[in-house]
């Protein structure tokens, strides 16, 4: 009687011990997700000047905090696709979801280093016919196009000089990030090295 009281409490506590293990272990696999090139990613972001000040935010209470009306919508790319900063494609990699990360972006990995030859004169009759408008833009003004932002740098009595470097070009950025999603891609690039490094038939 007591032999079989015994196998009945070694086999209570084996079931205890396997249940409060299985308690602790997290059985969702995307919990152990990190980027990978190709994956599809989701940032929170907050975007500073070198000295803390921030430029823009996808974070509801950084914006609040920093006085900034506009609130961004949260970045969503593939990674390592040149879609983002070069800093970012590559400071994002091995991150998982709900990791916060602080990027320093020099010059070359950010906005690229200023250029003159990216600013160019044309005249107010040319820039009136691209735009089909008689005004005349203002120093300073920022002008969409299809190919950028382009900044207006000077106006005189027949020219209108534009910039087309980047108005945060040459300067070392600040990029915190939060990756909030990771959508794996259909391949990762650790597959396809897996691939090409196998033994040919």
């Amino acid at each position: 009687m007591m032999r079989t009281k015994e196998i009945m409490v070694i086999m209570i506590l084996g079931i205890t011990l396997l249940l409060s293990g299985c308690a602790g272990t997290d059985l969702d696999p995307a919990h152990d997700l990190s980027v990978e090139r190709g994956d599809i990613v989701t940032l929170d972001y907050t975007l500073m000047h070198e000295n803390g000040t921030v430029i823009e935010t996808s974070d509801v209470s950084t914006a609040k905090d920093s006085e900034i009306d506009q609130i961004s919508e949260p970045i969503t790319f593939e990674a390592g696709s040149g879609q983002m900063l070069i800093g970012i494609d590559e400071g994002i990699l091995g991150m998982s979801e709900g990791e916060q990360r602080s990027l320093t972006l020099p010059p070359e990995k950010a906005f690229g280093y200023y250029s003159e030859d990216l600013v160019q004169p044309i005249t107010i009759d040319e820039y009136q016919q691209a735009t089909n408008t008689s005004e005349i833009p203002a120093p300073g003004e920022m002008l969409l196009t299809p190919t950028g932002t382009l900044t207006v740098k000077d106006v005189n009595a027949t020219h209108i000089l534009l910039d087309a470097n980047s108005p945060l070009a040459g300067q070392t950025m600040i990029f915190d990030v939060t990756v909030t999603s990771i959508e794996k891609g259909q391949e990762s690039v650790s597959d396809i090295e897996g691939l090409s490094t196998g033994n040919d038939l």
